[in-house]
Parts: C-alpha cells; structure tokens; sequence
C-alpha cells in the first residue's frame, strides 16, 4: 500500500505517527510520503516538506506567507500526482487540507481525514466542502461523528489518541512550600512569541509571594533560542524531552489554546487557557467563532471548567490572579474532579489502532 500522509503541526505528526506504526502493522510493505515532523520521518515516512515550515497562527500572518504555501501545495499535489496513493490521509490542519482533499479528488483518489476540522465550531459552511471532497472522516470526540453523520458524512469515532500516548503518567507527589508551574506556550513561533512573555511575567509576580519552581515546556517545533530570547535571566527551567512528565508533575499549567490542554485534563493538572491575536485576526475570529467557549476542555465539557484568557486579559497580572484562584484549595479539588469527568468523554486507548483499521477499510473498497 502506498499512503500520503499530510500532517502540518506538532500535534498532528505525533497523532499521525502513531497511526502509521499500527499500519505498519497491518501491513508491513506500506510507503508512506508527504509532510510532518521529525516523528513521521522517524516512522520511515518521505518528507517532500517539513512541518516546522508550515506553523503559522492567524489569517494575516498565512496570507503574508501565502506565496510559500502556494509553492508547498503544488509541489506537493505534484508529488501525490505522480506517486498515486492508494488514499491520502489529512491531518487536522483545515486551511490547507481542506483544499489540498479537493486537489486530490480531482486526481480520482481516496483522501481520509483524520482529526477533524472544527467545522462544527466556526465555518458550518465548510461542511459541503467535506462532504463534496472527503471519502472518510475519522474524528476522536463522540459529538463529532454525529455532526458529520447528520450531513450525510461517512464518520468513525475512535476516541482521542492522547489517552494512548500519555493515559499511562502518573501524578508525582506534591512538594510541599512549593508551587510548581509548566508554562505551554505552543508549538507555533507566533504563539511563543505572544504568550511566552506574559505568562513570564505572571511567574515573576507569583515568585514574589511563595517559592516557586516553574519550567517552560518546549515543543519539538519551536527552536531552543526563541525559547531563550524570552526566558533568559528568568528563574525558569526549559523542558525539551518527556513533557508529559513535566505537565504531571505541576500543580498548574499555564497554556495556549490547543491540544495541550487536553493534555492537562488527561493528566489532571490545573490549567489556564489563553490565546491572544492580533486585532484583525481576533475580530475575524468573532464573527466566525460559533460556540461560547475557545478551550478544547470547556469545549468537551460543555461548561467552563477552566479559566479562558483572550488578547488584553492575557498580562502576567491577571494570569498570576488566575492561577491565585486555582490553586486555592476551595477550588483545586473540584477543577481536578472534573478534569477526571473530561477525560472519561474522550474514550480509552486504542485510537491510532482504530484509526489505521478505518483507513485500510477505505483502502479495501
């Protein structure tokens, strides 16, 4: 079998890649091409373009880069045109997917998506373009294939796959007179840039009033001396390797808007999310944005569990407040229960096993 697989950030390489060992697997001949991260490489997947060239948050800062995601989409498309995939697999990542899925069924081939878009959260509209373009979605949340099913999409949930990946870490004990913090300030360089000084600044506030040991958590995207140019001369630690670990072992996390949180809810640590824009981008994302809350946790939970911080609320101020508020005991045990209650919707391990049966099913036809 031969797979295309098109995996644009962090999370959807480490998603991906763990959907192609099971296929391999299954079949131990499989070629795989396309673009991801230094995981899917790992896997034995051809790289004709890496995912650290496409991590870009926000319509503006795309459209200043369009002229190089032009190039990327038609040497890629180019590549797939040649190649011939049995199926071409699409992870998560929407503004190009979505039209890279309709580019490939105009070459007759199969395209499964996996890790759905948030189309049920902003942009309904886009759900024609799936239904039109998309031989199979495979979502990791319940409410998801019955929004597709609803739209006459073939649908397959799986659950989430980061129950497999990190389910199995345990919480370390805590440390007594100590406040330990993990800062996630993404996996984009926009983000770490946005985020990064602030959620410094809310560690220098709260240093100021207990011992604290906090630690920024780097992602395999974001190179160490962007890390540097904001954390140097800070009392922090930079965590490159078993982040996981290092999110378990805070007592909270300060963290951008994304799977990451998720990652605290699987891990039970106490989150704050924040996501801050540009003027341009946030007021598109107003008119667009569906749904009351922007964190994945909330989200799931259908209520607000955790604290959301957006554009001007995201100063060290306010975060140390935030965090103040979670850690008071009052609270801390109740966010924890249910974090628990979160985790239990996203299903049990097994969704990258699932995964790869969905896509070889599509490949039988």
């Amino acid at each position: 079998m031969k797979l295309a697989i098109v995996a644009g950030e962090a999370s959807g390489d480490l998603h991906a890649a763990e959907v192609l060992r099971e296929l391999k697997r299954l079949d131990p001949a499989i070629e795989t091409f396309g673009i991801g991260g230094d995981l899917l490489a790992g896997e034995g997947m051809r790289l004709v373009h890496h995912a650290r060239e496409m991590g870009m948050v926000g319509l503006f800062n795309v459209l200043r880069h369009l002229r190089m995601f032009r190039r990327i989409y038609d040497e890629l498309l180019a590549e797939i045109a040649r190649e011939r995939p049995d199926v071409v697999l699409l992870v998560d990542y929407p503004g190009f997917n979505l039209r890279l899925a309709r580019g490939c069924k105009e070459l007759g081939l199969r395209v499964v998506y996996y890790i759905s878009p948030q189309l049920w959260a902003w942009r309904r509209g886009r759900v024609k373009q799936v239904a039109k373009y998309v031989d199979r979605m495979i979502v990791i949340f319940p409410f998801e294939e019955t929004f597709y099913r609803e739209h006459g999409i073939e649908a397959t949930y799986v659950g989430h796959p980061i129950i497999e990946e990190i389910g199995h870490i345990k919480r370390p004990p805590n440390r007594a007179g100590v406040t330990r913090i993990a800062l996630l300030p993404g996996s984009r360089r926009a983000e770490v840039v946005s985020l990064l000084p602030p959620m410094l600044d809310a560690v220098d506030v709260l240093a100021r009033e207990r011992p604290i040991d906090a630690c920024v958590v780097q992602a395999p995207t974001i190179p160490r001396a962007l890390i540097d140019r904001f954390a140097a001369g800070r009392n922090v630690r930079i965590v490159s390797e078993e982040n996981s670990e290092a999110i378990a072992a805070a007592d909270v996390a300060l963290s951008s808007s994304g799977t990451a949180t998720l990652e605290c809810a699987v891990l039970g640590t106490p989150v704050i999310v924040m996501y801050r824009l540009s003027q341009a981008n946030y007021w598109l994302g107003r008119m667009v944005v569906t749904i009351p809350h922007f964190g994945l946790i909330n989200i799931v939970a259908g209520k607000q569990i955790v604290p959301e911080l957006i554009q001007g609320h995201v100063n060290g101020e306010r975060i140390a407040a935030e965090t103040r508020t979670l850690l008071d005991p009052a609270n801390y045990g109740r966010v924890v229960e249910e974090l628990a209650a979160v985790r239990s919707k996203l299903g049990d391990a097994g969704a990258a096993r699932r995964a790869a049966e969905a896509i070889m099913e599509v490949v039988k036809r």
